[in-house]
């Protein structure tokens, strides 16, 4: 995989996720699927439906082999059993650094949802609302972390950023392609058109999404310079 060919995934996956913010506007805000204990779930009192939802929607992923691809990281499980469908990726294994702090990527979904939902709660669509949410939060997870392999293609091709690893503002300067967030925000807006989404709202929801990745591209090069500086092969 090229730089050209991860921007071409990126942008797949932006239209995908503006197409599932129209599905979750289709439902209620149904406020009670985010507090712990308001829809009874057996045997765990204190979890939201939420927080159920992603679980299982990633021990499904995982039961898939997901996360065994290098550019897929769950954002709720920290463990889970091994997956027996045996398949192989041509791309590279990079160094690990962690995604974005679950609770960040849920507070600004959840800030989001009252400026796209009607208000109210229709307990017959909980499980598909949930089920949506926890679709969309990992899309956004994986939007987010894919910033890694970004960084990775860039490094190929500048490795004198990581002189800049002491530097996260001026990393963080270079790393920065305002052509390609243009790029980016005007696909995203003609998606929201087509789609029928609130354009100005999907625009400041991907100027959040591309801030977090390039938080996690300077992380990932910053973790690259600390472990060549230890001499430890970072792939």
């Amino acid at each position: 995989m090229s730089l050209v060919a991860l921007r071409a995934k990126l942008d797949r996956l932006s239209e995908q996720i503006v197409a599932r913010f129209r599905d979750r506007a289709w439902f209620a805000l149904n406020p009670s699927l985010y507090i712990p204990g308001a829809i009874p779930i057996a045997g765990h009192p204190d979890r939201s439906l939420l927080d159920w939802s992603l679980e299982g929607l990633e021990r499904y992923h995982a039961s898939l082999g997901r996360y065994e691809v290098p550019d897929q990281h769950p954002l709720v499980l920290a463990s889970f059993p091994d997956s027996p469908v045996q398949r192989t990726v041509q791309l590279p294994r990079l160094p690990k650094v962690p995604p974005i702090a679950r609770e960040t990527l849920i507070r600004f979904y959840l800030d989001l949802l009252p400026r796209l939902c009607s208000p109210g709660e229709d307990p017959h669509d909980y499980g598909e609302v949930a089920y949506t949410d926890a679709d969309l939060i990992t899309r956004l997870n994986e939007r987010i972390y894919l910033g890694a392999f970004v960084a990775y293609y860039k490094l190929e091709r500048e490795p004198e950023l990581l002189a800049l690893a002491d530097q996260p503002a001026a990393l963080r300067d270079q790393l920065r392609d305002p052509d390609r967030e243009l790029v980016v925000l005007t696909q995203v807006s003609e998606a929201a058109h087509r789609f029928g989404c609130p354009a100005p709202l999907m625009i400041e929801a991907f100027e959040w999404v591309m801030a977090r990745a390039l938080d996690l591209q300077v992380r990932f090069l910053q973790h690259v310079a600390a472990l060549r500086r230890g001499g430890t092969q970072e792939s």
